[in-house]
């Protein structure tokens, strides 16, 4: 595939994964806030400050989006391994670190708050280790990215 075929790819997948979270941001999750009102009203209270929560913690995600979008860009450019992308997944790697720290601290301040089902914070762990996951992936392809726009800039100084 080539290069600019692939970002293209990178960017239709983006763009989706865009649109899914800014509906699920603006729809879904309003709508499943209601349903679990209706359904546990006893637990309402709970719902404007996990929903404040979710929505200061889909700031990364769609920073994340664009730091993408970046990097799509440059291997449309087919400037896959330069010091600039490899700098723009250090980006994305903190940005996954902040939005798990920041949803880890909100679960864990919640959960001292009483508004947190004990059975619950199996999936927050779930959730900020993903985080952790994502963080650990993109640090590493930041160093192995940056090894080889070296590598590379090397081998065009020795042509």
């Amino acid at each position: 595939m080539k290069h600019d075929l692939f970002s293209k790819c990178i960017k239709i997948v983006i763009a989706g994964t865009t649109l899914i979270g800014a509906v699920a941001c603006a729809y879904v999750l309003p709508e499943m806030v209601k349903v679990f009102e209706r359904w546990y009203p006893e637990f309402s209270y709970w719902s404007l400050p996990w929903m404040i929560l979710i929505y200061i913690c889909a700031v990364p995600c769609f920073g994340a989006m664009g730091v993408s979008w970046k990097i799509a860009d440059n291997i449309g450019k087919d400037k896959s391994f330069t010091m600039q992308n490899a700098m723009l997944f250090k980006v994305f790697s903190i940005l996954a670190l902040i939005d798990s720290i920041i949803f880890g601290a909100g679960s864990v301040v919640y959960t001292f708050l009483g508004m947190n089902h004990p059975g619950l914070m199996l999936l927050d762990l779930l959730v900020v280790f993903f985080g952790l996951a994502v963080f650990v992936c993109m640090a590493a392809l930041s160093y192995l990215v940056g090894k080889a726009a070296n590598l590379q800039e090397d081998s065009d100084l020795t042509i």
